[in-house]
């Protein structure tokens, strides 16, 4: 495929306004892949959606047919995301991107024709498969162009940006409610994921490859052009050079070294295995905490569970979305300054008190229980997007180092896939077998978080690579939980924190250069 590395725009568009452009097009991608999330909420108990695919009542084989359609999404979430792993660095990040958005847009083309559930089902898997190639692309793709300062903001915006896609979608299924003549009452909420798709084909096509991408395969002269656009100086400037002779030595230090399983399973001197597994563990716990109970199925629970009239439902789904939304604003501003750890821990309480009260609630039977669920949902939301919506897509490029850190992040997004696939398949054959205990099935998922966040989690905010490996080696060294060490060198005035502080700032040539590289690559990672 015949792809310009400039983008349609050329030099028309250089600095801030560049950044601008590339992180609104990337904006286009979160905003798809959330309201792809959320679309399906209000339509599954429509009557006419029901007319059209009886089988997906919840009532019929307890729902499993309902779970199957929903969630059969993030399996082909999970196909686009091998794809991106295999072919991603062959395609190139903006040919990935353009290639995933126009399968889902053929994805959604099918979804919106459906007339049998095999059609419908075809068309969801579809449109997974072209989000997962998104999702794995775009943000690398954004990092790439972005400046250092502020690439981790953009990790947590874009989780932000998926709560806003969600919102979206909940508000245009209340809006077409009240359109109840035809089938055009859901198809139109499901056809307008192309619209994103749309935007994000054309700023793809309108704006440049990422440099480090085309430095990494051989082009430094396009690259020093769309480094310099992004700059805004000359390709000859001293800095602008000296960064891409930083980007070749980051290259050449990963360039032909092959990973094997042994080394990326080994708790040697780095702990590759502990770092693997809690990157692991933060993607799966995002998961099996519940929120895509009620992400996917709101509209449901609010309806069927707690026996609001089809109306309200929809209009309280919407105001959830929006509560989500905003709540995960609030994300940008706490993370940096509680750490990681703490806001994971601190949510993971209150999201597993939300469940456990909203499932005493629902236990009671009555009008009251009911709006006591309804205020818990809410505050279970509002706990998730600021605890564990962004702080986990961040926490795995931090906590892994540079040897396994794209494939840690690759096993850590599947966990994501994986998990979101059986919460989203086993809530509603859970809601109608155990019903309001379905609630405390997820309590006790977020109670268990706690004590492994505390003790199994390394703190990552503030720290360079090469800090990281270090608290990691004493551990190692010492025989002892490299929690305990982080909480040490935190404090400061000891000898390991002098050693990590003096290897966070080691410059110069041989190993300490190649230190420095790899702080750079942590950077853009990041």
């Amino acid at each position: 495929m015949a792809l310009s590395h400039t983008g349609f725009l050329g030099d028309r568009m250089t600095g801030k306004a560049l950044e601008i452009g590339v992180c609104a097009t990337a904006s286009a991608g979160f905003l798809l892949f959330g309201y792809d999330q959320g679309v399906m909420s209000g339509i599954i108990t429509e009557p006419i959606f029901l007319g059209t695919f009886p089988k997906m009542a919840e009532d019929y084989k307890l729902g499993s047919i309902q779970a199957l359609v929903v969630a059969i999404y993030e399996i082909g979430c999970l196909i686009g995301s091998f794809i991106i792993i295999g072919y991603g660095d062959k395609l190139g990040r903006r040919r990935a991107v353009l290639v995933g958005a126009a399968i889902m847009l053929v994805g959604t083309a099918i979804q919106t024709s459906s007339t049998t559930l095999a059609q419908l089902i075809i068309g969801r898997i579809v449109t997974g498969a072209g989000n997962g190639m998104n999702t794995s692309s775009i943000p690398v793709w954004q990092s790439e162009m972005a400046p250092p300062k502020i690439r981790g903001f953009l990790v947590l915006f874009e989780g932000a940006l998926i709560t806003g896609g969600v919102m979206i979608s909940y508000w245009i299924n209340y809006g077409f409610w009240f359109y109840n003549k035809s089938s055009f009452q859901w198809r139109f909420p499901v056809a307008f994921q192309a619209f994103f798709g749309i935007i994000l084909i054309i700023g793809i096509l309108a704006f440049p490859e990422s440099p480090r991408w085309l430095l990494k395969h051989g082009k430094e002269k396009e690259a020093a052009q769309i480094m310099a656009r992004l700059k805004q100086c000359d390709v000859d400037d001293q800095e602008l050079q000296k960064d891409i002779e930083d980007i070749k030595k980051i290259n050449e230090i990963t360039a032909g070294r092959k990973l094997t399983v042994k080394e990326f399973c080994s708790n040697g001197p780095d702990m590759h295995l502990w770092r693997a597994s809690i990157a692991f563990a933060a993607q799966a716990f995002q998961q099996i905490g519940g929120i895509n109970l009620v992400t996917y199925y709101a509209t449901v629970v609010f309806e069927n569970s707690l026996g609001f009239d089809p109306t309200f439902a929809r209009l309280l789904t919407g105001v959830l979305g929006t509560e989500y939304f905003l709540s995960a604003l609030v994300a940008l501003f706490v993370v940096d300054r509680l750490g990681r750890r703490r806001l994971m821990m601190w949510n993971a309480a209150g999201m597993g008190l939300a469940m456990m009260v909203a499932g005493i609630g629902l236990s009671v039977g009555n009008q009251s229980g009911a709006y006591a669920a309804t205020v818990m949902i809410f505050l279970f939301n509002t706990f998730f997007a600021i605890g564990w919506l962004g702080v986990t897509w961040l926490y795995p490029a931090e906590v892994t180092p540079i040897r396994i850190r794209a494939e840690a992040n690759g096993l850590s997004t599947s966990a994501n896939w994986l998990f979101n696939y059986a919460v989203v398949q086993l809530s509603p054959i859970m809601i109608n077998t155990i019903a309001w205990k379905t609630y405390f099935v997820f309590m006790c998922f977020n109670f268990a978080f706690i004590p492994v966040v505390y003790y199994t989690f390394v703190e990552t905010n503030g720290y360079k690579l090469e800090a990281m490996d270090t608290i990691f080696q004493i551990a190692h060294k010492n025989k002892e939980n490299p929690v305990w060490v982080e909480k040490r060198v935190r404090k400061g005035n000891t000898d390991e924190a002098h050693a990590v502080e003096n290897r966070s700032s080691s410059t110069g040539s041989g190993e300490g250069e190649k230190e420095k590289v790899e702080d750079t690559e942590h950077k853009e990672d990041a």
